[in-house]
């Protein structure tokens, strides 16, 4: 028996990067997945991709900072699956930039998709978990934050803060939910640097020659490497299945070690 087999997956922002791989880990360890994304043709890709090797994948064209995408989905899930058992709040946008130098429009397009795409994803998936009987699996959300919402940045204190709002929403969800009697789980995920589009993105603004990009990685932590979206995903399958049914409201920091100094 697979780790969540039977099981409904929504993963946004998972076209790509941990987002892909954490839709591929859930494929393959028994659940249907929902992936969403604005990157069609590379959601398209991968969902055939899952479908043609076995497992069971859609795709939805999805803006997480809208309502009605948030509706339409979670509609259509419940219609086609029955209802949902995990979601993976993972879609995020980065930005470097001093607050000084910050525009109200890169603090907005931040908070609005680091945030209120959180906020909303939360909102509507507690609404299709929770009616699950106590004596049931638990529903679980997963958040994705970032080892930003643990420490700080001298160069994208606007991206550290919505990470940090992830992590308390994380925790907070996880005491409303328990107080309302649903049989929901909520944790967040810490990832340190990892091969990505976005850390792509970090390092091509950071003015760094090749030479001193691989002195960086080298030092960026106690392993001596970026972490890999399967380092990533390993940790989100273990908070989407039974292994950790005792935990909620936790913080699971996958860093290399980085925070640990």
């Amino acid at each position: 028996m697979n780790r969540v087999d039977g099981k409904v997956a929504l993963v946004t922002g998972g076209a790509r990067g941990i987002g892909g791989e954490t839709a591929r880990q859930l494929a393959e360890a028994g659940a249907s997945v929902a992936i969403t994304d604005l990157l069609e043709k590379e959601g398209l890709d991968l969902a055939a991709e899952i479908n043609d090797t076995g497992g069971t994948a859609i795709f939805f064209n999805h803006d997480v900072t809208s309502a009605s995408d948030w509706e339409r989905i979670i509609a259509e899930i419940d219609q086609r699956f029955g209802q949902l058992d995990i979601l993976v709040n993972n879609a995020g946008v980065w930005s470097r930039g001093v607050i000084e130098e910050t525009s109200e429009e890169d603090f907005d397009r931040l908070c609005a998709v680091n945030l209120k795409g959180v906020f909303l994803g939360t909102k509507y998936a507690i609404g299709s978990m929770k009616n699950r009987s106590a004596g049931a699996d638990s529903g679980s959300i997963i958040n994705l934050s970032s080892t930003a919402g643990l420490v700080g940045s001298a160069t994208s204190a606007v991206y550290s803060m919505t990470k940090g709002g992830v992590r308390l929403f994380t925790k907070s969800t996880a005491i409303e939910v328990r107080a309302r009697g649903y049989n929901i789980r909520c944790n967040s995920v810490h990832p340190g640097a990892t091969e990505s589009p976005m850390q792509d993105d970090i390092l091509a603004t950071s003015n760094m020659s090749p030479e001193e990009i691989k002195t960086f990685i080298k030092n960026r932590n106690l392993l001596g490497r970026y972490g890999k979206p399967i380092d990533i995903a390993n940790a989100i399958l273990f908070l989407a299945s039974n292994d950790s049914a005792f935990m909620t409201g936790s913080e699971v920091v996958v860093d290399g070690g980085y925070t640990a100094r």
